[in-house]
């Protein structure tokens, strides 16, 4: 004995394997044995609490789920009606646009005219019976499109006209002595609201069952009420198709609305006429005293859930508000529905309780038996796979990395055999990615050299893809660059022999080019600005279906291409079609680093073909346009000689011998003598004025006329223009008011062309003024300048009382050769006296503007700077301006 205690403790100290056993064994006995008396202990008051608190969670639990649900409902039944809510608005929208136009349509189908229709009323009212017509087909496609409607109509509020989507509805309404829109509780709601209503139950003269209904009031752009777009929904299809999904055997669900009458319940029936109103329960009213509060909150727009008593029976009220319509949902589930799963699972924990009291005795004597065991089959285990990973771990640092040990379980060791497993894993894997991104790297420079060599854009368009399929190992590629708002298909490679199906893949894509904005694959790749693949093309719903009967692929990748700024010029296509393989990650960051590459090849090459047809292009527009400067200049300095030699001297020589033989007073002229030597005299003035007129914008374009700026006294120039056009208005019944005030600041002008100003826009309001009135006006106002301050104006004003300027060319009579009434004007004109006066004020610092209403006069406005200390009365060198 005292020899084998010390070969007992050498053996501890050398041995792993005991040292467990013992650790493991002084470590869990102990505490086995007093966790095992504490547990038996308290398993009993354990078990008690567990079965009450369990069932009160499992109820607190389903009404939670009620709670939820009745939520859920409400926002199920809000997105319904709010559907319902964007299609009338949407044909709403749709009838405004249609009656703002002045569309027609051959749309025959039935309308109905109150209070019923005949032939009589049907002419007189023709225009709003084909307006209605045209919203028929937008009617019968959203009712299509919605399940929950019945019918969708047109009201209008002119005629009492109403169209539906369904001629059938018309047949119905011929069965009653009268019918007229105008008074259904749909309409007279929306017409009272001015929005989007939903009306409370009524009962429908179409189909004689509860309806409700969704209505939108129409009204023109100046406000005017048009009418009313409705849509119904019969209460038995809301029923059917919301209220009665998820409330269970036993429950209902019904619905109040802002007014706590039921809406939808299961026993409501239509008993009534239907064109008297329909009387429904008022919950708030009710009897029992438990549902009027709840009615009270769903009215409140609250939410929750409430126990009531009715009819003996106890029942749970689940309640949530549906924001669209202002309505609330309530779904109602007997109580024991919901307490029966509590009690029943509450039964189960005491019973699972006490079959764990005799499994918890049994497992603890086990568990003392087999910790011994498995202390020693655990020591065992840690030495021979200690063992295992440190001859692995030598393998390794000697250079063999395809050694791999087996696996060794779960546990700290074999999560580290693992471990060891997966870092020679990774090593491997990172020293053929190393060597693989060294080949790619040297492609790509390859690649770069030779597309940066390419200066040619169709070839450039063309090595794309070829040099995707040739050096990345591609089948198949195709390049698309963005054309606006679109994608086109601009090259394609599909491998030697295959150029055919590669322009017939072009022109197919082509024909109908991909929108950036759409749906398609191709645009996402544009605005995901990441590489997309696509591994089920046939079944993918973002795939061009006639793409893809040409390309045929059954596994693609596609990248996009960047250029200048980071922006998205293009995408690149590629797919493995003919070695069938599906597409890796690998393969499509590999296509989205040459992308990355090649869009900036793309751009330098076309800058570079675009510069140079810029080049050419801009080159013969200068000479083009240099051309034709040089023939206009020549041409008007000859037109200037000639109108100045040929005209003006010839007509100065009529004007001065007619005027000497109006003035002789030895030999006197005979009435009509005199008559027609002034007809000359007046004729060859008009003519000396409109080659005036031609000199003078001519000056201004050539920039040769000079103005001579100085402080002006605008009340006298006007007296004295004024009293010369009184001679034109002699047996004329216009009379020609100067209303300028007295006192005037003087304004900073050349006087000669302030009285060419006033004389042009006096001389149009006598031509277009057959009788009436004609004044001249001035008052002073604020402006700021072109150089954003702000400056004191006088403003002047030529108002008539002639025919008018139509409103869409008042812009129009400032330009050159524009005549608005030239045939109905006592005189005709060159059209350029307005535009000189135009450049006239402008060049003097003002503006012009005018002011007409055909039929009952126009007045033209033009402002001139109120004339400061600076300026003096006589003009001098500074004060002399080019135009």
């Amino acid at each position: 004995m005292p020899t084998s205690l010390p070969a007992f403790m050498n053996a501890i100290r050398s041995s792993i394997q005991l040292k467990i056993l013992l650790l493991l064994l002084g470590l869990a006995l102990p505490p086995l044995i007093v966790v095992g008396w504490l547990g038996l202990s308290s398993l009993h008051i354990a078990r008690e609490t567990a079965v009450v608190e369990g069932t009160t969670a499992l109820r607190q639990q389903a009404t939670a789920s009620l709670q939820q649900r009745a939520t859920d409902k409400a926002q199920f039944y809000d997105a319904a009606l709010i559907g319902v809510q964007q299609q009338v608005e949407a044909v709403a929208g749709y009838a405004l646009e249609r009656y703002e136009s002045t569309g027609e349509t051959n749309n025959r189908e039935r309308v109905w005219v109150a209070p019923r229709p005949t032939d009589e009323l049907l002419r007189r009212y023709a225009s709003q019976v084909s307006y209605v017509r045209q919203i028929i087909p937008i009617l019968r496609t959203m009712v299509a499109n919605n399940p929950l409607v019945n019918i969708g109509y047109i009201a209008l509020d002119e005629g009492g006209v109403i169209a539906f989507d369904d001629e059938a509805v018309i047949d119905q309404l011929l069965t009653l002595e009268a019918f007229d829109p105008r008074v259904r509780p749909w309409y007279t709601k929306a017409r009272a609201a001015g929005t989007t209503v939903w009306t409370a139950p009524y009962i429908d003269a179409n189909t004689g069952m509860l309806a409700t209904t969704c209505a939108r009031a129409l009204y023109d752009q100046e406000g005017r009420f048009i009418g009313v777009v409705a849509f119904d929904l019969l209460l038995n299809t809301i029923q059917q198709d919301l209220l009665t999904v998820d409330v269970g055997s036993n429950g209902y669900a019904f619905l109040v609305n802002a007014n706590g009458d039921v809406v939808v319940r299961p026993d409501m029936q239509a008993v009534g006429r239907w064109d008297q109103p329909y009387r429904t329960e008022n919950l708030l009213n009710a009897a029992n005293a438990d549902l009027r509060t709840v009615a009270e909150r769903m009215v409140s727009r609250q939410s929750g859930v409430q126990l009531i008593q009715e009819q003996g029976q106890v029942s749970y009220v689940a309640y949530a508000p549906i924001t669209t319509a202002g309505w609330s949902v309530a779904l109602v589930i007997p109580a024991d529905e919901i307490d029966e799963p509590a009690i029943a699972t509450g039964a189960r924990l005491s019973e699972s309780q006490s079959r764990l009291w005799n499994q918890l005795v049994a497992t603890l004597l086990l568990i003392i038996v087999l910790i011994s065991l498995l202390g020693l089959l655990l020591s065992l285990s840690f030495t021979n796979r200690i063992s295992v990973l440190r001859e692995g771990v030598r393998a390794v640092a000697a250079g063999d990395l395809s050694q791999r040990l087996p696996p060794a379980g779960n546990d700290e060791i074999g999560q580290l055999v693992a471990a060891f497993n997966q870092m020679t894993d990774t090593l491997q894997s990172k020293i053929a990615e190393l060597e693989e991104n060294a080949r790619q790297l040297a492609t790509l420079n390859a690649v770069s050299n030779e597309l940066k060599s390419i200066l040619s854009w169709p070839v450039l368009l063309e090595t794309i893809p070829r040099v995707v399929c040739e050096r990345f190992g591609f089948d198949r590629a195709v390049l698309y660059l963005v054309d606006g708002d679109v994608l086109r298909a601009v090259s394609a490679s599909f491998g030697p022999g295959n150029e055919w199906q590669a322009q017939q893949f072009l022109a197919v894509a082509n024909a109908n080019p991909l929108r950036i904005d759409g749906g398609s694959v191709e645009a996402d790749v544009v605005r995901s600005r990441k590489a997309i693949i696509i591994d089920n093309p046939w079944e993918h719903p973002r795939v061009d279906k006639a793409k893809q009967a040409i390309a045929a692929s059954r596994s693609y990748v596609q990248a996009p291409i960047f250029g200048r700024n980071d922006t998205v010029i293009g995408i690149i296509s590629a797919d493995y079609k003919l070695s069938q393989r599906p597409v890796q990650a690998r393969d499509a960051a590999q296509l989205l680093t040459f992308a990355s590459m090649v869009g900036l090849t793309i751009e330098n090459v076309q800058l570079y073909n675009d510069l140079e047809q810029q080049v050419a292009q801009r080159t013969e527009e200068l000479r083009a346009a240099l051309e034709r400067a040089q023939l206009a200049d020549r041409r008007k300095s000859d037109f200037l000689a000639s109108i100045s030699h040929e005209l003006r001297t010839p007509l100065n020589a009529i004007i001065g011998f007619s005027t000497v033989l109006l003035d002789d007073t030895e030999q006197p002229l005979t009435p009509t003598q005199r008559e027609d030597v002034q007809s000359i005299n007046r004729n060859g003035r008009f003519l000396l004025h409109l080659i005036n007129e031609l000199l003078d914008l001519a000056r201004i374009e050539a920039g040769h006329l000079n103005l001579e700026l100085g402080s002006v006294d605008l009340y006298q120039i006007t007296a004295e223009v004024c009293d010369t056009m009184q001679t034109l208005l002699r047996n004329r019944p216009v009379t020609l008011r100067n209303a300028l005030p007295a006192v005037l600041p003087d304004v900073v002008a050349d006087s000669d062309r302030l009285r060419q100003i006033l004389f042009n826009l006096l001389s149009n309001a006598i031509k277009f003024t057959e009788r009436g009135t004609i004044t001249v006006s001035a008052q002073v106002l604020d402006e700021v300048n072109e150089d954003g301050k702000l400056c004191r104006y006088v403003a002047v004003s030529v108002s008539d009382t002639g025919i008018g300027i139509p409103h869409e060319r008042q812009q129009d009579i400032f330009g050159e050769f524009v005549q608005i009434h030239g045939r109905r004007s006592r005189l005709g004109g060159t059209g350029l006296g307005l535009a000189i006066t135009r450049k006239l004020v402008e060049a003097q610092g003002g503006r012009i503007w005018v002011d007409s209403i055909p039929g009952i006069g126009s007045t033209f406005t033009f402002t001139l700077p109120v004339a400061q200390p600076a300026f003096t009365t006589e003009p001098d060198e500074a004060n002399v301006t080019t135009l």
